[in-house]
């Protein structure tokens, strides 16, 4: 596991490892991107998975609030597809 010195260079990190762009399937969108924890402290996460680098995501503003449920437009099957690209990215190679 990864740890950080803090919220900022983890999302660096991920940004890099993202190619800049958001790591919702099928999405590519590279503005207004935002860091995106994938199991939170609230959802059952603890605190030593948030500087986890396989515990985050960059998520586009629009993915990122139907992941946390500020958004409800298309969220059954835009968490499916999230969580398909992220098991492809998880698991690539194993």
């Amino acid at each position: 596991m990864m740890s950080m010195d803090n919220l900022s260079q983890m999302r660096e990190k991920a940004l890099k490892r993202a190619g800049g762009r958001c790591e919702w399937a099928y999405c590519n969108d590279n503005k207004w991107l935002e860091l995106a924890h994938i199991q939170g402290i609230g959802m059952g996460g603890s605190k030593s998975r948030k500087f986890d680098m396989n515990n985050v995501a960059i998520l586009c503003k629009w993915h990122h609030d139907i992941y946390d449920g500020r958004q409800s437009s298309g969220h059954s099957k835009a968490i499916r597809d999230l969580l398909q690209g992220f098991l492809k990215r998880e698991y690539k190679g194993k």
